[in-house]
């Protein structure tokens, strides 16, 4: 016998109290080991079983009474089991999030913040049908944190012990090596039973009524019963999904579902249903020669021969007296009888064919039996498929599967109607608000902090992401999967929120690569809607996106705005029209000269935010459909916003791997008051722009929004300033120039130069016009001339060269 880490001898041994005690500790350390380091060493134990499964094969055929062939199989499945594709699917098919197993997360829906707690101690009654099973029933235990006790079956001792001695030789640091037991007594041993029914928190129990029974009875209030009893499945097949198939084909389908493990798990048909009008002869024939042709099965037992026989002879005798037929051969059975009610076979290649009229007939002879049922695997018409899925599942079937796949089961689906991994832990709840939230999250991490959690030689799952860099030296964050996934969930609700929806064409234009975030995000927003994605990306050539946008002619576009400008500035030149219903923006401000140029060369009717985000904090406001201009709401379950000297500072609740707290956002921006149209009551605010948008110049201020203001009188949409400075005859004199993308507008620029000077205050009451048109220079270039970052596409607005 195998306890947490120790092999005994003697089989009382295990029942001594202080072996009992020490387990606290035990449950304390394997709580606070993280979800990944578990599915790191299970994934890392998985690579193992190449050699290990070799030399395990000999006693497994002996003990299991499997074919070599499908003993091999079986053991070719583990590594599968223990891979970490398949455990994080599993995970997160039922918990959604894998951080809920490791700390109070928010989870996409509901309030506060949640924690799955393991139950504690889980005694795992295991069958002996299939010997993988009760590894894969000891998975779940590792997967939840739970410790673990695995009864074994009389006729699956060996490959239990084998599975933990190779752990424990694995587990060098005993992350999981010394969390589990592998136990045997004496089914039905009462005194034993009782005394492990008080020392667990819940019990899995997976066999027959009798063991389950056992299992009820005076089972103490505290304790958990999860029981998986007896089972029975059974193949469907209709005229309909029958016409026009190989006969050939559909037969070695149907054989398919019934040779794994000689018939014995609970997923495989023991009846076969067919369509009164299917031709029974053909199909039944080219079954008989499936099964001649099916490899070789395992051994059976005289009990399990003596059973085949009798459903044999019940077979000729149907044969003869109510219109049956019954095939055999040196290793199957099929039997057609006349009863249509289900019926367990004996099993080891026994297959009893049934017939029904219709599908309320199947209906009603099924019902009865729905304690029993789990798995139907089937052959249906399209145009049928829905109604009899629909209908049956109210007879208490757990699962449907096409014909040929039904006893190999999908990661993460529920078994038995149940997700188990739910029921091996408890959620509990912080139902903490936004508003509420205190000193939990640390400081957002300096730039050696940074540089130390990229450079360290165990870097977390996940992504690193990079700043544009527009306002200096790119900064590099990191996002774990979780949080990555969770920023799309938010995006994609603020698309939804906006009028996206499934099926409609979206063209990302946000720019990929060079760690940049914003096109990966919104592609796993815009998947998550169900959206047609045409994933273009902005540095794409102008000539291409024409093309791609005039042939799949999208509802949305998506992008930075002044990248949105140009193409469409291109296409106007080119003389080309396009009409792009709704556009979705991010990285910079919308400008209303942008939007009125937009509306006239697009003929775009609703302009959205694709989000307000920064790389470091991630996503902050959504807008609904009744936002203004530059009008937001504020993720508040999530986000905590205050405004310091105008500008937005952010503490994120989402961000774990790096957290964020008084995150200094650089953007301008003022609450807005009252309840908005859409009856949400996250708080509100516009931005206003950036606060870094007051130019230092010449002892005065120049606001970048009264340049902004003149070049859009005269139809200018992008320009860059420039700010300089020069020793001329020992004194320092500064520079402003401004550089513009013309277009198709002409003007003035000396009246350009006058109509700045009379609308900054500052710049009239300080200098003289003379002094100001010495000091400015402008110049104009073609469209798409100025230089854009390579990461982001973006304009750097201002750019001050002075040293």
């Amino acid at each position: 016998m195998f306890w947490f880490g120790e092999n005994l001898s003697d089989k009382k041994e295990w029942q001594d109290s202080a072996k009992w005690s020490s387990l606290s500790q035990k449950r304390r350390a394997l709580h606070a080991t993280s979800i990944d380091s578990i599915i790191e060493l299970l994934d890392s134990f998985s690579k193992e079983w190449t050699t290990l499964s070799q030399e395990a094969l000999p006693r497994l055929i002996l003990e299991s009474g499997f074919s070599l062939e499908e003993t091999e199989k079986t053991l070719s499945l583990l590594p599968g089991l223990l891979s970490r594709e398949s455990l994080e699917k599993r995970i997160k098919a039922e918990f959604v999030r894998p951080a809920v197993l490791d700390r109070f997360t928010k989870l996409p829906y509901g309030s506060g913040k949640v924690r799955a707690i393991a139950n504690g101690v889980v005694l795992h009654v295991t069958a002996g049908n299939v010997f993988l099973s009760s590894i894969d029933s000891l998975i779940m235990g590792f997967l939840t944190k739970n410790l673990s006790i695995v009864k074994v079956s009389s006729q699956n001792q060996f490959f239990p012990l084998f599975f933990a001695e190779k752990l424990k030789a694995f587990d060098k640091n005993k992350i999981l090596s010394d969390k589990f037991a592998v136990l045997h007594w004496k089914g039905g041993d009462s005194e034993t039973e009782t005394f492990i029914k008080s020392k667990v928190n819940t019990i899995i129990a997976w066999g027959g009524e009798e063991m389950i029974a056992s299992y009820q009875k005076d089972l103490p209030k505290q304790v958990k019963l999860l029981d998986f009893g007896p089972k029975i499945s059974f193949q469907l097949i209709s005229k309909s999904g029958l016409l026009g198939k190989n006969l050939e084909v559909v037969a070695e389908k149907i054989v398919a579902d019934i040779l794994p493990w000689d018939q014995s798990a609970c997923a495989s048909p023991q009846n076969l249903y067919l369509e009164e009008g299917v031709d029974e002869a053909k199909l039944l024939s080219a079954l008989e020669r499936a099964f001649l042709k099916a490899p070789s099965r395992g051994t059976i037992s005289d009990d399990e021969a003596t059973e085949i026989l009798k459903e044999k002879y019940r077979g000729l005798y149907s044969e003869l007296m109510e219109a049956g037929k019954v095939s055999s051969g040196p290793e199957h059975l099929i039997h057609l009888e006349q009863n249509k009610l289900l019926k367990p076979s004996p099993l080891h290649r026994s297959l009893i064919v049934k017939r029904f009229k219709d599908l309320e007939e199947l209906y009603s002879l099924l019902e009865p039996f729905s304690y029993y049922l789990q798995s139907c695997s089937y052959l249906l018409g399209t145009d049928e498929k829905s109604q009899y899925l629909e209908t049956l599942s109210l007879t208490g079937i757990k699962r449907f599967a096409p014909l040929g796949t039904v006893t190999f089961g999908m990661d993460g689906a529920p078994h038995d109607g149940r997700f188990v991994l739910r029921e091996l832990v408890n959620f509990i709840g912080d139902e903490i608000r936004a508003q509420n939230y205190g000193e939990e999250i640390l400081e957002v991490e300096n730039s050696t902090t940074l540089k130390s959690h990229f450079e360290k030689s165990e870097r977390p799952r996940g992504y690193v992401f990079s700043s544009g860099g527009t306002t200096g030296e790119p900064k590099f964050v990191h996002f774990s999967y979780e949080e990555f996934d969770y920023m799309s969930d938010m995006l994609a609700s603020n698309l939804i929120r906006q009028g996206v929806r499934p099926g409609m064409t979206v063209a990302n234009l946000f720019v990929a690569g060079n760690l940049w975030s914003s096109f990966m995000c919104v592609e796993r927003a815009l998947e998550k809607i169900g959206a047609v994605q045409l994933p273009i990306g902005g540095m794409c050539t102008t000539d291409n996106i024409l093309l791609y946008l005039k042939k799949f002619r999208p509802d949305v576009v998506m992008g930075i705005p002044s990248m949105l400008v140009m193409n469409a500035e291109y296409m106007e030149e080119k003389g080309e029209k396009i009409e792009v219903p709704m556009i979705f923006y991010a990285g910079e401000a919308l400008s209303e000269i942008r939007k009125d140029y937009l509306t006239r060369t697009w003929n775009t009717k609703f302009f959205g935010s694709a989000g307000y985000a920064s790389v470091d904090a991630g996503v902050i406001g959504y807008q609904c459909s009744h936002s203004g201009h530059g009008e937001h709401h504020l993720f508040s379950d999530l986000v905590e916003l205050n405004i310091v000297e105008e500008e937005a500072i952010v503490t994120s609740y989402a961000r774990n791997t790096m957290p964020i707290k008084n995150y200094r956002t650089g953007d301008k921006i003022e609450w807005i008051e009252g309840t908005c149209e859409c009856g949400s009551l996250d708080k509100r605010f516009k931005l206003l722009g950036r606060v870094d948008n007051v130019i230092q110049i010449w002892s005065c201020r120049l606001l970048t929004t009264d340049v902004e203001a003149v070049m859009s009188d005269r139809g200018v949409l992008t320009f860059q300033i420039k700010i300089t400075e020069s020793r001329e005859a020992n004194v320092v004199r500064e520079k402003l120039s401004i550089t513009y993308e013309k277009g198709q507008t002409e003007f003035d620029q000396e009246t350009l130069i006058q109509d700045l000077y009379q609308r900054s205050r500052d710049v009239k009451d300080t200098i003289s016009l003379m002094e100001f048109k010495k000091d400015i220079l402008l110049t104009s270039v073609q469209s798409g001339a100025i230089p854009r970052n390579p990461r982001t596409g973006k304009i750097s607005q201002v750019l001050d060269q002075r040293r």
